[in-house]
């Protein structure tokens, strides 16, 4: 397992700003404090994906799907699948729960509607464009990985 991963950087950097907005601003969070908490909601989730939410979903995806890394993907992404349904429970209960800005009835019931938006936005989207990002910025290719 390696601490630094680009395109774990650009997905958390992207999708810590884009949830909240998406699912915490309709529900009373002020756009000032979203973007305030951005910084913090960035850290928390690059760390929780690259130590813990990364590995256990590549093995999930490989023992439900038989995924491996390397194998393409277009609508259908098993890794984004476990991805996106840890990490749209984890956030929401790290940051929403505790200040009293989702109440955790909520926090279950509208699970099922993060975790499918956040999949087909980072599959379809954030992924990609990651992946770009992560070669343009830092010279990342998945070939030497």
């Amino acid at each position: 397992m390696k601490l630094w991963n680009p395109i774990a950087f650009f997905i958390s950097l992207i999708m810590s700003i884009v949830m909240p907005l998406i699912f915490a601003t309709p529900m009373g969070m002020p756009v000032d404090i979203c973007f305030l908490m951005w910084p913090i909601r960035w850290v928390v989730a690059y760390f929780i994906v690259n130590l813990i939410v990364h590995p256990l979903s590549l093995k999930l995806a490989g023992k439900v799907f038989g995924f491996r890394l390397g194998m393409k993907t277009g609508l259908w992404n098993p890794l984004a699948f476990f991805i996106s349904l840890i990490m749209s429970f984890i956030m929401p209960l790290i940051f929403g729960v505790p200040i009293g800005q989702l109440p955790v009835d909520v926090l279950f019931y509208m699970w099922p509607i993060r975790w499918i938006v956040a999949y087909l936005i980072v599959s379809q989207i954030v992924n990609p464009l990651a992946f770009k990002l992560a070669g343009k910025v830092f010279g990342f290719n998945p070939m030497n990985h």
